[in-house]
């Protein structure tokens, strides 16, 4: 029947709204004057409240637009400040590790912040903001607070190139901190730090620690270059194969110190 009903009104619109139309044309005919004010004035507040109602939640659709627009700037400026107190606070514990390195150092010295990677080298020098007009001269060792970082290469008048540990070419003797003192040349191969020529017999184990010993005229003794992290033994049998682990992460040098002297010869800064 609800089917039936559903077809024939279907089949039939334009017929039963012209037939509901002349029934309630003649229903208000019939009513008063105060009902058909009645009806007139339900009519329109209905329309007024429809109408109201629709542009009202476009209205607070814009507003909820705008909102989230305003949040969403609210956040990003949130975020950047985020980011830059993290970069502060990264680069207070920096300095305080510099202070406390600063007061530790016994030679002279003349701080340098990095300003480049060497394009043609990227990953063996760098380029720091201090020169010949700085004090600096070319073989004078550089180092930061984690230890020894590498020597200067090429000084000019006001920046130098710091050749690192990294460079395969870099080479400094060292002596491991036990009562045995075993001796050997620390460099880097296959992104690895090796103590070269350590003999057999010598003593060493794992987690002793590696500093530099003097000889060689460039380096000065004593500056940590890192820590034994693996032992074995090379193809001849005669020597270790020392592997090390850098004090230093090369990846995020900023700041470091340029030792003053030359081959070897340091002056000391007396204590008061």
């Amino acid at each position: 029947m609800y089917w039936w009903f559903k077809n024939f009104i279907q089949m039939r619109k334009s017929y039963v709204a012209f037939a509901a139309a002349v029934f309630l044309s003649f229903g208000l005919m019939t009513l008063s004057l105060e009902s058909k004010v009645t009806v007139a004035r339900l009519v329109s507040s209905s329309t007024l409240q429809t109408g109201h109602w629709m542009f009202s939640w476009l209205i607070d659709l814009s507003n909820v637009r705008n909102e989230n627009r305003l949040l969403r700037e609210q956040n990003l400026r949130l975020l950047l400040e985020l980011l830059k107190l993290r970069e502060e606070r990264l680069e207070n514990i920096r300095l305080r590790n510099l202070l406390a390195f600063k007061s530790r150092i016994t030679y002279s010295y003349i701080p340098a912040e990095v300003i480049a990677r060497d394009p043609g080298r990227p990953m063996n020098t760098l380029h720091i903001n201090v020169g010949k007009k700085d004090g600096v001269e070319d073989q004078m060792a550089v180092v930061n607070s984690d230890g020894l970082v590498g020597k200067v290469l090429t000084a000019y008048s006001e920046s130098s190139i710091v050749q690192l540990l990294q460079d395969r070419n870099c080479r400094v003797s060292a002596v491991v901190q036990r009562p045995e003192r075993a001796q050997g040349i620390v460099h880097y191969e296959d992104g690895k730090f090796y103590l070269q020529d350590a003999p057999m017999r010598s003593v060493i184990e794992v987690g002793d620690v590696v500093v530099s010993s003097g000889i060689g005229g460039i380096f000065p003794e004593g500056l940590l270059i890192g820590t034994v992290e693996e032992l074995g033994q090379d193809q001849t049998g005669l020597f270790q194969e020392v592997v090390l682990k850098a004090g230093v992460d090369f990846s995020s040098l900023e700041e470091v110190f340029v030792l003053q002297g030359k081959r070897g010869v340091l002056r000391s800064v007396e204590s008061p």
